[in-house]
């Protein structure tokens, strides 16, 4: 067979990303830290080396790519293809992977049965993706040959994944030149409401051996320093101690090198975090073996700050010394509830962090934005993934009682994109980032974009450890004044400024500028439709 294999191109920096590194004296382009790069599509490599095994011919490509359809006579008769298997990602691709579907159905003369559509978006919205293209989705890990259709007793899921689909075209824009990735556990005990892993791992296999899969990529890729685990909740486990003892064989222990020359230190990352509450000394005595870096640990509300807490005082007393935290909000918390998980880290790294005088640990902390798949208001599917905040009440305290809308999540974005999508683990450009204060906070949420992205511009206060730089103009100082006195009054005025901003859109502040009076606010308002 002819098999293609597809990912949407949604990589908004795709071509940015090929041209990344720095020229050589031998005129060769070198390739950027796999840090600054996508994952690769890891089902679409265990895929390959699948029909690959069979004999089958196969090819990959990232997007529509117009020149696989350069052979008139195979697509004369409708057989360029006998298979298109089609990755998706997060649903808030919808149209991108909606218009590649229906892009390839000429790739197998438009039958659709000979298209194969799997992966986050696929399980999550099956029905969906039907309804438009008119391809069945495949939901969830594809254990078994039947699940696409084909004879065999191979679990396809536990195949090692195919490197070379990507030779020479994506070595610079997929994170696979210094790094490997498994899994040693499918699925999670967890079963949070917010979270998709029960619908596309709805099992949890406690055990993977990763072992000979490793081996195997080594003696033909070649010792690759870096190991992302991509497990769900890995500590909830009851063969823990039985994978940290095979990472230690892979030589993933601390202190362990790559057999290479020059060498280089062997890394751990357990990329989808760690579960806090399965934090204690019985699992980090296990972990501590291990060279992880980063540790990421989940702080999901303030609520559970004590366990996490607890976890991360572990977890340093054990030799951790960089930490990389997932803080998921616009879930059921609060910005208070956001900001003071964010304040919690904050002083952490006062404590014995970067801020403090014996250095020993930072902590990087991630905000996350959850973004429902089903619509607030209705039982149909969320394909922007948008929030949909309802308008405050009149006297309703919008300061105390300040909860998400669509300006709040697209200015907490904004803050965390000056440290790469983390806020910074130095506390005084921490601080910086989100307000000495919660009122600080909320206005930096309220914040003209203008303002919130050219800090350096129009902030006068120069912060220590910042970049030199002169006093800006002052405005982000005075808008501060300016909104938290409006909020404070809680007055009719009051609420048609957040119903105006907060919906993050053009017409809703043109429509409320239009008919407002007030010369103060109208200034601001102009200052949002600046771009």
């Amino acid at each position: 067979m002819r098999v293609l294999l597809v990912e949407p191109d949604y990589r908004k920096n795709s071509s940015l990303a090929r041209k990344k590194g720095e020229e050589t004296n031998a005129g060769l382009r070198k390739r950027p830290d796999d840090e600054v790069l996508w994952y690769p599509p890891f089902g679409l490599m265990k895929l390959a080396t699948f029909h690959k095994r069979r004999g089958d011919e196969v090819k990959f490509i990232s997007g529509c790519d117009k020149s696989l359809f350069e052979e008139p006579n195979l697509f004369s008769l409708g057989i360029l293809w006998d298979r298109v298997y089609i990755s998706t990602l997060f649903t808030f691709e919808w149209e991108k992977t909606i218009e590649t579907i229906n892009f390839y159905k000429d790739a197998v003369g438009g039958s659709v049965g000979k298209i194969f559509v799997g992966g986050i978006m696929a399980s999550l919205m099956p029905d969906e993706i039907e309804r438009e293209t008119n391809v069945r989705p495949i939901q969830g890990v594809i254990y078994s040959p039947q699940k696409i259709g084909l004879e065999g007793n191979e679990n396809i899921d536990l195949l090692p994944p195919d490197y070379d689909i990507f030779k020479d075209n994506y070595s610079n824009l997929y994170a696979i030149n210094d790094t490997y990735y498994a899994y040693t556990t499918r699925g999670c005990t967890n079963h949070c409401a917010y979270c998709g892993v029960p619908t596309i791992e709805p099992y949890f296999i406690e055990y993977i051996d990763i072992k000979e899969m490793i081996e195997k990529l080594r003696n033909k890729h070649r010792d690759k320093p870096k190991l992302k685990l991509m497990d769900n909740n890995v500590l909830a486990s009851p063969k823990l101690e039985q994978i940290v003892k095979d990472l230690i064989y892979l030589g993933y222990g601390r202190d362990n090198s790559t057999n290479t020359t020059p060498k280089r230190q062997r890394v751990i990352d357990f990329n989808q975090g760690l579960d806090a509450s399965c934090i204690n000394e019985k699992t980090m005595s296990l972990l501590s073996e291990l060279n992880i870096r980063p540790m990421r640990i989940a702080f999901d509300y303030v609520k559970e700050k004590k366990a996490y807490k607890h976890a991360v005082k572990i977890a340093k007393e054990y030799g951790v010394k960089e930490f990389s935290n997932y803080l998921l909000y616009n879930w059921k918390d609060t910005p208070r509830d956001l900001y003071d998980r964010l304040v919690i880290n904050i002083k952490l790294n006062k404590k014995w962090g970067k801020g403090s005088k014996n250095s020993s640990g930072a902590i990087y902390s991630y905000p996350m934005r959850f973004a429902p798949i089903k619509s607030m208001n209705a039982e149909e599917s969320n394909q922007k993934r948008d929030y949909i905040p309802e308008s405050p009440k009149k006297k309703q305290n919008l300061i105390k009682s300040a909860k998400w809308t669509k300006r709040f999540i697209r200015n907490v974005e904004i803050m965390k994109g000056a440290a790469h999508g983390a806020i910074s683990p130095t506390p005084e450009l921490a601080w910086r980032t989100i307000g000495e204060t919660y009122k600080e906070f909320i206005a930096n949420l309220y914040m003209p974009e203008e303002l919130l992205r050219n800090r350096n511009k129009h902030e006068k206060r120069v912060w220590r450890h910042e970049p030199k730089r002169p006093p800006g103009t002052g405005k982000v100082e005075k808008f501060r004044k300016f909104i938290l006195h409006l909020l404070k009054s809680q007055n009719e005025e009051a609420i048609e400024f957040h119903n105006a901003v907060s919906p993050n859109t053009i017409k809703a502040i043109r429509d409320y500028l239009y008919k407002c009076k007030n010369k103060e606010v109208k200034e601001w308002l102009e200052l949002y439709l600046k771009k």
